[in-house]
């Protein structure tokens, strides 16, 4: 912890006895817990942030990939209906795309 041994957090227990005396310490020592402690939660809240903002355009990234994925599997399929007219069409799961679920369906599937 910032590299102070024994003997140096002991002198810095003397200089604040001397410096602020022994009425006002605990009070001193108190206002600065709660100060650690507000610059802790605001710290976290902070990298909380930072990590939901990440996972968020990483989940675009992989969104716009598969978008390019499925057109280009749309775009070879027409090309394929386009050269071999006469050929019977079947029916595909990449033609149309899917209906968003609600969440009610996905709790139903869950179920």
């Amino acid at each position: 912890m910032l590299g102070l041994g024994f003997g140096e957090i002991f002198l810095l227990g003397v200089l604040l006895i001397v410096v602020v005396g022994p009425e006002r310490l605990p009070h001193l020592i108190r206002g600065a817990g709660r100060m650690y402690g507000q610059v802790r939660r605001a710290s976290d809240e902070l990298r909380r942030a930072f990590v939901l903002e990440a996972d968020r355009v990483d989940a675009d990234e992989r969104f716009q990939e598969l978008e390019k994925r499925r057109n280009q599997a749309l775009e070879a399929r027409r090309r394929a209906a386009e050269d071999n007219p006469g050929a019977v069409a079947q029916p595909s799961i990449l033609s149309e795309p899917p209906p968003a679920a609600t969440a009610e369906e996905d709790a139903e599937v869950t179920a």
